[in-house]
């Protein structure tokens, strides 16, 4: 299965983390920056890597962001280039916009002008030290698990069709079935319910599975299986 295509605008550190986790997850990444230096060092993990003033609309169609499944605009303290990145894209049809905002209005005005998902890092840290300050099992939990991750899998392939002890998941790869979402046809206004699985739970075509798992064994599975 196709992997995702992932387009990362603004290369500091905040984007260059961006840019090297989704490489060592198998992404398609593609980045731009207006500056060289910043691209250079981000060009043997993406799948093409340009310098260009991702303001201007033509260079994002230049690049190809037309056909990107998803756009993350790192800027953040730089909030009218953020705010021009993320309306081209809105016009570009983009389906997943993610932006970065450094103040509650800020994440506000994106999300108006068309983000689907506006991330405030100052706040959040600031939400984790806290934690850390008054309650430190709480911190040593999230550490814990810093290399976990929580991911939905849509089912399909050579596991359709087999029971979740028979499909050796968990053994093979080291990952857990937290729950199931059915794919089933729904009463109009019902809600997507998830279940708790039994062994005997045979996969269907279509199934969401909630997987949780080391990084590695995630992107591994991913990776043989079709994400």
């Amino acid at each position: 299965m196709q992997s995702k295509r992932v387009l990362v605008i603004g290369l500091g550190r905040f984007g260059t983390s961006i840019v090297e986790t989704l490489w060592k997850n198998r992404a398609e990444v593609i980045a731009v920056d207006n500056n060289p230096e910043a691209v250079n060092a981000v060009k043997d993990k993406t799948s093409a890597a340009f310098v260009g003033d991702a303001t201007v609309h033509q260079v994002l169609e230049g690049i190809g962001a037309q056909d990107m499944e998803t756009a993350v605009v790192t800027f953040g303290e730089h909030f009218e280039p953020s705010v021009l990145c993320v309306a081209s894209l809105v016009r570009m049809k983009v389906r997943e916009i993610i932006a970065r905002a450094a103040t509650d209005r800020q994440a506000d005005i994106l999300r108006a002008v068309g983000a689907t998902r506006v991330i405030q890092l100052e706040s959040e840290m600031g939400h984790r030290v806290g934690a850390d300050i008054t309650m430190p099992l709480a911190q040593d939990l999230l550490d814990l698990a810093s290399n976990y991750r929580v991911v939905p899998w849509n089912a399909h392939g050579p596991l359709v069709g087999q029971t979740l002890a028979g499909s050796k998941i968990r053994q093979r790869y080291r990952i857990n079935v937290l729950g199931v979402r059915p794919h089933r046809n729904r009463q109009p206004g019902e809600k997507p319910r998830l279940e708790a699985p039994t062994p005997d739970y045979v996969i269907r075509d279509g199934d969401t599975l909630l997987l949780v798992g080391d990084s590695d064994d995630v992107s591994r599975f991913v990776a043989e299986v079709g994400g």
